[in-house]
């Protein structure tokens, strides 16, 4: 499911990030526990160390990359000759080895699946001598309950062998998955300390897998997430048919019916539970089947409480996680309140594209479009996470609710993206320009902007001599000399080493 709350912003991506996207473990070896792992000492070998040199992009010089970093996190063999890790391990990077406990040999490994909705990877190795000796590990068939003892393996900070430690289940519940920064899903919050570097390393419960450690939070003592065997299992049966496609997203927002004022305004007769639906995405699968003031009775055939909590699995969750545990071009059936009547609604779980998720995007160098010196960019997270200081400007904080309210408000309505001065390149021809910086382009010529990919075609119109650039909620436009722009191109992508003025992907996004 979406999280639509912006966080505050930080830094893009980095192998250890403010939000530590590491182990739960304590960071020392211990012995092995009497009982309950007695598998532990024939698995051992197929638990693995990843090792990345990492390159991120550089979203205010989108036509170069950042410098080079390398970290290290762990992942494990599973059936196939694969291995499992975080998406965050292995995501930007340009290189990647693994190796096994006892073996110093380092392998080469490739990415052949990734998921960074919901921070999971998995890795080849063409090698196969790597997998010689070891055992893939199983997976659970069911989540152990609050208050097992869980042991976590990895390869955290403070040595370079396999660290072990035992954890206890405190908490299942949705949390915020840092790594896309939008997506929230289940969790198995575990009772432990926290570590970089074991990110991606197994959970065991029973010599059997049962989660994956992938983040916890700075500053909060014994507390750790992992990602619990329904979100695992979704990921593997997607990728099945060799391909991943995602959650799909119901796109609805809700309200609790507890207040008895609600309920008679809805006519909701008493004994009768649900969830009020307060809106309805207009990209997501439940657009023009779910309407606001629908109140959801339940979910395939099992009652939603007023809290929008249903039973599942012997625990109480939200709602959606029945969504959650479905796959894309499933159907999920509803009882409705609607109109004082109930009524069956079916929903195909469509998944479609969508633009104004504003997600952390990896593995993909940035669209611009640089011209006059003027750099175009679209309004996205990794550009937001880069104003720093400028947060506090008028310009910047119209960006800041743009992509939060961008569907609440009606704001994306004839676009496909919102494209963004994002930044200038000091030249004569530019002089006066920086006060429009961080603002969303409306036009050029005339010709509304819908997305970077009309940009260029505008830009061949001319305006009896002139450039003119339009800017939403600006009535004074920014004007550029046309005859002058050709030659001033010239000189500066060759001052600032900007091999090409241009870098659009096309979209496919349909209204």
């Amino acid at each position: 499911m979406l999280c639509y709350i912006l966080p505050p912003m930080k830094t893009p991506h980095t192998v250890l990030r403010k939000v530590v996207l590491a182990a739960v473990v304590c960071g020392l070896a211990v012995s092995l526990p009497e009982s309950g792992f007695a598998g532990l000492k024939n698995q051992r070998e197929s638990i693995v160390k990843i090792y990345a040199t990492v390159q991120q992009e550089d979203f205010l010089q989108p036509w170069q990359a950042r410098a080079l970093m390398r970290g290290n996190g762990s992942g494990f063999i599973i059936k196939g000759k694969r291995i499992m890790t975080n998406a965050h391990v292995v995501s930007d990077a340009r290189f990647l080895e693994v190796q096994r406990e006892g073996d110093p040999r380092k392998y080469p490994a490739q990415v052949v699946f990734i998921a960074h909705d919901c921070d999971l990877a998995i890795l080849k190795v063409k090698d196969e001598t790597f997998f010689a000796n070891t055992r893939p590990m199983a997976f659970g068939n069911t989540l152990p309950s609050l208050n097992d003892a869980v042991l976590v393996l990895g390869y955290p900070m403070g040595g370079d062998r396999l660290s072990l430690t035992k954890g206890v289940v405190s908490r299942i519940d949705y949390s915020l998955y840092s790594h896309s920064t939008v997506d929230s899903h289940l969790v198995m919050q575990v009772d432990a300390a926290i570590n970089p570097g074991n990110s991606g390393g197994p959970v065991l419960f029973n010599d059997k897998v049962v989660a994956v450690a992938f983040q916890g939070i700075m500053g909060a003592q014994n507390l750790g997430y992992t990602i619990p065997l329904p979100v695992i299992e979704h990921f593997m049966t997607d990728i099945e048919d060799g391909t991943y496609d995602g959650y799909p997203e119901l796109g609805v927002e809700s309200l609790e019916s507890r207040n008895p004022a609600l309920r008679a305004d809805l006519g909701l007769p008493a004994g009768i539970s649900g969830i009020v639906v307060a809106y309805v995405d207009p990209f997501g699968a439940a657009a023009g089947l779910l309407k606001p003031r629908d109140v959801l009775l339940s979910i395939d055939g099992n009652s939603i409480a007023d809290d929008g909590s249903v039973g599942l699995d012997g625990n109480s969750v939200e709602y959606s996680e029945f969504i959650e545990r479905k796959q894309c071009n499933e159907k999920i059936f509803f009882t409705v309140w609607r109109d004082r009547k109930t009524e069956a609604v079916i929903v195909p779980l469509t998944r479609k594209p969508d633009p104004f998720i504003f997600r952390q995007t990896y593995d993909r160098q940035p669209e611009y479009v640089v011209t006059g010196g003027l750099v175009f960019c679209p309004l996205s997270r990794g550009y937001l996470a880069t104003l720093g200081n400028e947060l506090n400007t008028p310009a910047a904080q119209r960006l800041l609710y743009t992509s939060s309210f961008a569907k609440l408000d009606s704001l994306y309505k004839g676009k496909k993206q919102f494209v963004v001065l994002a930044g200038r390149l000091p030249h004569p021809i530019n002089t006066y320009c920086a006060s429009h910086l961080n603002q969303i382009l409306a036009s050029v010529n005339g010709q509304p902007i819908r997305e970077l990919a009309d940009l260029p075609e505008a830009l061949k119109k001319d305006a009896g001599g002139f450039i003119v650039f339009r800017f939403e909620g600006n009535d004074n436009p920014l004007i550029l000399e046309s005859g002058q722009l050709q030659q001033s191109d010239r000189e500066i992508l060759a001052q600032y080493n900007i091999p090409t003025p241009t870098h659009i992907e096309k979209q496919e996004i349909k209204q």
